[in-house]
């Protein structure tokens, strides 16, 4: 059985975290670009929590408008 989708990644926000750390506490040359993938993971995190309360919460789903076909 697979993994869920918001688990592996909130397993990788969290193995960036330590290795965000550790890149600051050795003086590492890459811990701008860590620290990005880490902000990048975040923010997945943060989108799809907000969509999963927003499907909780809404008692109607998102009918988008209809446009003209020209």
């Amino acid at each position: 059985m697979k993994i869920s989708f918001i688990r592996e990644v909130r397993n990788a926000e969290r193995l960036l975290a330590d290795l965000y750390a550790r890149a600051i506490e050795e003086g590492s040359q890459f811990t701008s670009g860590i620290h990005q993938a880490h902000w990048n993971i975040e923010h997945i995190i943060k989108t799809y929590d907000e969509v999963l309360k927003r499907d909780a919460d809404e008692d109607v789903s998102y009918t988008p408008p209809l446009k003209e076909i020209k």
